[in-house]
């Protein structure tokens, strides 16, 4: 009677599939959650970016407005987002015969060589969804270069 009892025990696979989804189902919960953070810090890396391309198309026409820049990069952010610090714009003369760079004011910019060049760079902080991967994904951060004359 023990005997078949145990046998019948051994050879019952009922709820095997239940076992096997819930050691499964842990492992799919924390890759869909790690696939949601990369695909949202994906999607703010490319809001961020048009953002900045926004301000470096403000700066082909107004080069020594670094104020009306830096509005125009957070003026194009989405409604809910703010900046932790404010877009920077950095002024610099380009030497084209030698790669060299200096900077210079952006009110008046003062180059004796042949052109200007103008680097708005703006970061803002990914908040992730779980505490999972709050150390893995980097803050997000753009930067826009305008060369003008």
């Amino acid at each position: 009677m023990l005997r078949t009892s145990l046998r019948r025990l051994l050879q019952d696979r009922e709820g095997v599939a239940a076992l096997e989804f819930s050691i499964i189902g842990v492992f799919m919960v924390t890759l869909m959650l790690a696939a949601y953070d990369l695909g949202n810090a994906a999607q703010e890396q490319v809001a961020l970016q048009q953002a900045v391309r926004a301000g470096g198309a403000y700066a082909a026409s107004y080069p020594t407005d670094p104020n009306g820049i830096a509005l125009r990069v957070t003026n194009a952010l989405p409604a809910t987002w703010s900046l932790p610090s404010a877009p920077t714009v950095v002024c610099q003369c380009l030497n084209s015969a030698t790669g060299a760079t200096s900077d210079t004011t952006c009110t008046a910019p003062v180059c004796t060589t042949d052109a200007k060049m103008i680097t708005i760079t703006a970061t803002m902080p990914y908040t992730s969804l779980t505490t999972l991967f709050a150390g893995v994904i980097p803050a997000n951060t753009a930067r826009y270069v305008v060369r003008y004359q």
